[in-house]
C-alpha cells in the first residue's frame, strides 16, 4: 500500500493492493457506508441513506480532531464510483479499481480539496483529513480478511451487524478481549494436555 501527494497538491491518494478480481472490488464498492465505516479515524454521530445515491454523515474525524457534517452524493464513475461533499474543505473521494496482469486489482482512494484555492487550503490546513493512510491499511485489512472469512457462516452478520456500527474505541476493546480469550483458551490447553499425560502415567 502507498501513498502520495499529486503534484500540484490538490489531492492526495493511497494505492491498496487487494485479494480480489477487478469486478468483485466494483461490487464490494457498491456499499458506500461500509466503505465509510471501516475508517477506524471517523467516530460517526450519524451515517445514513437520503436518496438515490444521496447519504448523510456526521462525525468526529480522529485524525485532525475535527467535527464533520456533510451531505454525499455517489455517481459511478470508469472503474469506481466518485463521493462528493456538500461541506467542508475536501471536495470529493474517489474509489478507482485498477486491474492487474495476475488477475487481481487495486483500490485507489483519491481525496480532492481542488474545489478551493490555495490561499483558502493553506488557511484552512487544519481542516485536511490526515486519515487517508490509515482508512487505506483499514481497507487493506477488512479485504484480507473478507478473503478469509467470508466462506464461514455468520462472518458477513457479524461484521454488518455488530463490527461495522462499533466506535473504533469499541473495536479496539473487543479485538483486545478476544486475543485475552484466545491465550486463556491455548493455556487451557497446555495445562489439560499435561494433566492428560501425566493421568495417562499414573493409570498405567
Amino acid at each position: 500500500m502507498t501513498a502520495e501527494p499529486t503534484n500540484d497538491d490538490d489531492a492526495a491518494w493511497v494505492t491498496i493492493e487487494t485479494p480480489f478480481d477487478a469486478d468483485r472490488l466494483r461490487r464490494f464498492l457498491e456499499d458506500i457506508k461500509r466503505l465509510y465505516r471501516i475508517n477506524s479515524m471517523l467516530e460517526f454521530e450519524e451515517l445514513r441513506q437520503t436518496g438515490d445515491r444521496e447519504y448523510r454523515l456526521k462525525a468526529k474525524n480522529l485524525s485532525n480532531g475535527r467535527s464533520v457534517e456533510t451531505d454525499l452524493e455517489v455517481r459511478r464513475a470508469d472503474g469506481g464510483v466518485i463521493v462528493t461533499y456538500s461541506n467542508g474543505l475536501k471536495t470529493s473521494t474517489t474509489f478507482r479499481v485498477d486491474p492487474k496482469p495476475d488477475g487481481n486489482a487495486q483500490l485507489v482512494v483519491t481525496d480532492d480539496y481542488g474545489g478551493t484555492s490555495g490561499e483558502e487550503r493553506e488557511a484552512r490546513i487544519d481542516e485536511v483529513d490526515k486519515s487517508l493512510v490509515q482508512w487505506g491499511s483499514d481497507l487493506h485489512r477488512y479485504l484480507r480478511l473478507s478473503k478469509r472469512w467470508s466462506a464461514v457462516p455468520g462472518w458477513n452478520l457479524y461484521m454488518r451487524r455488530v463490527w461495522q456500527p462499533m466506535k473504533p474505541s469499541a473495536r479496539r476493546i473487543c479485538y483486545l478481549l478476544s486475543m485475552i480469550t484466545l491465550a486463556e483458551f491455548v493455556v487451557f490447553l497446555m495445562v489439560f494436555s499435561v494433566f492428560w499425560l501425566e493421568l495417562d502415567k499414573f493409570l498405567d
